[in-house]
């Protein structure tokens, strides 16, 4: 038996090996396949269940792309089939993207207006027991399924908010989860003609829903535009691509680049169907994250538009889903990172804002539940309810500097540049 795994396990790592290794480098190959053939050996003869050999390979699949990076990860056949429901757009669940980095559960985001968002579930939460079970050291793939269910069933969750020590109890009921890309396309100021449009993911029919928002604004005499990007976790690059291209005429957009040559990729502006070139804004924080990152990063190394909130979440990465077709699994696999127009690389640091305005944590949990409520298309004309008092202070900034006229005195500051820019506390931006 120990002889026929170790012979299935050398043949399969030689049939992945580089062809031409130095001799040294063949000797640190086979001397780590041993030891893996003695783990296997000592899991199979000594664990307290007998485990399968199939099993034992999934798992340490598992582990090598988690050990990785928080995104490359393993899919077995059950797993394809989820990643599949969920690239369609719609699928059960609480609505939250998740990571685990350095053994920690984090939200990478909630969708806006899911269960998990209205629950008050935060872009950066540690989620510390689910159903009372502690996370530590728990798999993304385990945390997935205990978080995922069918619809009308609930979750308890433990989860610390930013900025706080102690875990709070969040209960949610799971739904059907229907991503959309638009929210919120409204004029924000009657008198200025300031157009608002929230932008909350990069799925395959954002362009034609932004397209279709930006021109009834404009028909409604829209002057200048702010893009709300504000707990936007992204999404397709190809969209991001064309969402930029909307705004930019010229130039490069984006850049990849990876170990392998078909990764080095440029994308530019294409010159087609670009908006008329109205004074922008673009709204950041820590939850604006890949897809978003990409299309803030090319309006501030193109000065198209001025970026104002606080630092984007930094996952300036591309995976790829590459196929093990004779087992029917694939690995996502981090194959290249983003670099935006100047050459700047995002990853783990993220886009800088032009003009930063910081919200303490309690600030933050109001506009993440504001936002839910605000969010909601409606006839432009439809006027909030009148005992609405939030105060959204980084559109308020965004709305001042446009009606100010001086978005280009900030556009000629270097890229880059953060200003700290003081706060006037006495008016609702239009909500």
């Amino acid at each position: 038996m120990t002889k026929n795994i170790a012979s299935l396990i050398i043949a399969f790592f030689l049939l992945f090996s580089p062809l031409c290794l130095a001799e040294e480098e063949y000797d640190a190959y086979y001397k780590n396949y041993e030891e893996f053939v003695r783990v296997v050996k000592l899991i199979q003869e000594k664990y307290v269940k007998e485990t399968k050999l199939r099993e034992i390979f999934q798992g340490a699949y598992r582990g090598m792309l988690e050990g990785l990076d928080p995104y490359s990860q393993f899919f077995g056949p059950d797993e394809l089939d989820e990643l599949k429901v969920e690239t369609e757009g719609k699928f059960g669940g609480l609505g939250i993207e998740v990571i685990v980095k350095d053994g920690t559960l984090y939200v990478l985001t909630p969708i806006l207006d899911s269960p998990a968002f209205r629950a008050g579930v935060m872009v950066g939460d540690r989620i510390v027991k689910i159903e009372g079970m502690s996370t530590e050291r728990m798999s993304l793939k385990e945390a997935v399924k205990h978080l995922r269910g069918e619809p009308n069933t609930s979750v308890t969750i433990s989860v610390v908010h930013l900025g706080e020590s102690e875990p709070v109890d969040v209960t949610i009921v799971r739904d059907i989860i229907q991503v959309h890309s638009i929210r919120g396309a409204r004029l924000v100021d009657e008198e200025a003609k300031i157009g608002y449009l929230s932008l909350i993911s990069f799925q395959d029919n954002t362009l034609e829903e932004m397209d279709k928002a930006f021109y009834e604004l404009l028909n409604k005499g829209m002057k200048s535009l702010i893009l709300d990007l504000r707990f936007n976790p992204g999404g397709l690059l190809n969209m991001a691509v064309a969402v930029s291209d909307r705004f930019i005429s010229n130039g490069v957009i984006v850049s990849t680049k990876g170990r392998d040559e078909e990764q080095n990729q440029v994308y530019l502006a294409t010159g087609s169907g670009t908006y008329p070139d109205l004074p922008l804004i673009i709204l950041i924080n820590n939850g604006s994250a890949s897809a978003s990152e990409i299309v803030a990063g090319a309006i501030r190394d193109h000065k198209r538009g001025l970026l104002v909130g606080t630092k984007t979440f930094g996952k300036g990465s591309v995976q790829s889903l590459i196929g093990v077709e004779e087992e029917h699994c694939a690995l996502k696999l981090t194959t290249a990172l983003y670099y935006t127009p100047s050459g700047i690389s995002i990853n783990e640091i993220g886009v800088e804002p032009d003009v930063k305005v910081e919200l303490t944590p309690a600030e933050t949990k109001q506009l993440h539940g504001h936002l839910n409520k605000a969010n909601i298309i409606r006839p432009s004309a439809e006027k909030p309810q009148e005992e609405e008092k939030f105060v959204d202070l980084q559109l308020q900034r965004a709305i001042e500097i446009l009606k100010e006229g001086k978005l280009s005195s900030y556009l000629l500051t270097s890229v880059g540049e953060t200003q700290e820019v003081p706060l006037q506390k006495n008016a609702n931006p239009g909500y």
